[in-house]
C-alpha cells in the first residue's frame, strides 16, 4: 500500500509540475481567458455576488491558523453598493449610496462615514483601502475590465485542467507573479466568471493561502434602500483616522 500511494503521489506530481515553457512562459490562452472574465464582469451592472472564504493567517512562531467567512455584495452600477462581511473573528458592513460610505461595525455598534464619496464604486474601494486600509474580499473583482488590471504584473501563466465547482464546469487557470502564485477557476457556460480564486502569498516564508468559491446572481433587483446606512438608536459615530475597525487580517491578498 505504501509503495503504491508512492507512486500515485509521484505521477501527481508529474502531471502538475507546471508547463513546459518554450520561448514563453505565458500561454496566450490563459491572457485572453482573463481578458473574457474582465469583459463580463464590467459589463455587469446590477448584481449579486456571495463569497465563501478560507484564509490561512500566520503567527509569530510560523503556526498557521484557517479563518473562514463569508463576504456578500449587492452592486447597481456605477453607484450603489452593500457589503455584507462575516468571519470567524469579524463582522463588517459597508454602504455606498452614490453620495456616501458608511463602515459600520454592526455587533460593536460603531459606524464612520464619508461624505462626498468618490463617484463609482472602484473608486470607493480603491480610496477605502489606499486611505484607511478598508478592504474586503473580492473587491479586487472591480479592477477587471478596467485600465487598472494587473496583466502586465503576470509571468507566467497556463492552464492546468478544468474542474466542477458547485455544479458548474470550469477552466482551471494558474498564474504567477513577483509576489504572488494565483489560480482563477472560470466558468465555461460563456460568462467566464469566475468561480473560484486562490492566492498565495510568496513574499511570506509561510506562503500563506486566500481562497474564496463564488456564487453569482446576474438578476438580482437589489431594493434601493439597502445601500444607505441607517444608524440604528445608541450606535456611536466616530472619525475613520481613529477606527481601528479596518479589517486587516480578512484582506484579501491583491492578484
Amino acid at each position: 500500500m505504501g509503495n503504491k500511494t508512492h507512486i500515485t503521489a509521484l505521477l501527481l506530481a508529474a502531471t502538475l509540475s507546471g508547463p513546459a515553457f518554450a520561448e514563453d512562459p505565458i500561454e496566450p490562452a490563459a491572457i485572453e481567458a482573463l481578458h473574457a472574465m474582465g469583459a463580463h464582469l464590467a459589463g455587469l451592472q446590477t448584481f449579486a455576488l456571495t463569497s465563501q472564504t478560507e484564509m490561512e493567517v500566520v503567527l509569530d512562531d510560523d503556526q498557521k491558523l484557517l479563518i473562514g467567512g463569508t463576504v456578500q455584495y449587492q452592486v447597481q452600477r456605477p453607484d450603489h453598493m452593500r457589503i455584507d462581511l462575516k468571519t470567524d473573528v469579524i463582522d463588517r458592513q459597508l454602504y455606498y449610496d452614490g453620495k456616501t460610505v458608511s463602515y459600520v461595525s454592526p455587533t460593536e455598534g460603531y459606524y464612520a462615514q464619508i461624505e462626498n464619496a468618490p463617484p463609482t464604486i472602484k473608486e470607493v474601494l480603491d480610496y477605502t483601502a489606499d486611505t484607511y486600509s478598508v478592504s474586503f474580499p473580492a473587491a479586487d473583482l472591480f479592477q477587471w475590465g478596467t485600465k487598472d488590471e494587473p496583466i502586465d504584473q503576470i509571468k507566467e501563466a497556463f492552464k492546468v485542467g478544468t474542474a466542477t465547482i458547485n455544479g458548474a464546469q470550469t477552466d482551471h487557470w494558474a498564474f504567477r507573479t513577483d509576489d504572488q502564485d494565483w489560480e482563477v477557476w472560470l466558468r465555461t457556460d460563456g460568462t467566464s466568471l469566475p468561480a473560484r480564486i486562490s492566492v498565495v502569498d510568496r513574499q511570506d516564508d509561510a506562503r500563506p493561502r486566500f481562497v474564496a468559491t463564488y456564487s453569482w446572481d446576474e438578476q438580482a433587483k437589489p431594493a434601493s434602500d439597502i445601500f444607505t446606512y441607517q444608524p440604528p438608536e445608541g450606535a456611536k459615530r466616530i472619525d475613520f483616522l481613529e477606527t481601528e475597525l479596518a479589517p486587516d487580517d480578512e484582506t484579501e491578498p491583491q492578484q
